[in-house]
């Protein structure tokens, strides 16, 4: 049985999230998405100009406009998007509706995780577990698509300690 106090700071918060936007389905789709978006609204735009008849320079000008920002925005999709979920979260910070507890007593018992805050009690069964990701500065361990318990690398006392953590959490979970 393992108890983790666990601290989760806004940036623990927005490196989850990055991550989840990075590297999950829903993710890619949207930076995907984001990337054609600007082209194919751009052709559209210059499509309705040409049936319009308008000036040949007028038509070459916002070619050439157009052109420019649909590669900007292929190249800086991933970016903004990022700074997009940033602002938005920073957003709710500042509102003080941050959708997670700072602090948090996390057991894992035989059969589930327990997870007490200040506000809630949670217990998540082991089947549960989606995926358990090692992160660059934190282990996420998702219980849904979108939800993960999030155990940044400094509630460790030790490299080992943490190695024993994700050796428990394999065992539990028989997943990678």
């Amino acid at each position: 049985m393992f108890q983790i106090n666990n601290s989760i700071t806004t940036e623990d918060y927005l490196t989850f999230n990055e991550y989840h936007l990075l590297h999950s389905e829903q993710g890619k789709r949207a930076i995907n998405m984001y990337r054609i978006l600007a082209p194919v609204l751009s052709l559209f735009a210059i499509v309705i100009f040409w049936i319009a008849d308008v000036s040949q320079v007028l038509l070459i000008t916002e070619i050439i406009a157009l052109s420019i920002v649909s590669i900007v925005m292929a190249f800086y999709s991933k970016k903004m998007l990022i700074k997009s979920v940033k602002k938005n979260i920073r957003k709710l910070e500042k509102d003080g509706k941050l959708p997670f507890s700072k602090e948090s007593t996390i057991t894992f018992n035989d059969d589930n995780i327990h997870e007490k805050t200040v506000q809630t009690e949670t217990s998540v069964q082991y089947s549960a577990i989606d995926k358990i990701i090692l992160g660059d500065q934190a282990i996420y361990v998702y219980f849904s698509s979108i939800q993960a318990f999030i155990f940044p690398y400094r509630s460790f006392e030790s490299d080992e300690q943490k190695n024993e953590f994700i050796a428990f959490l394999n065992a539990k979970c028989k997943k990678t």
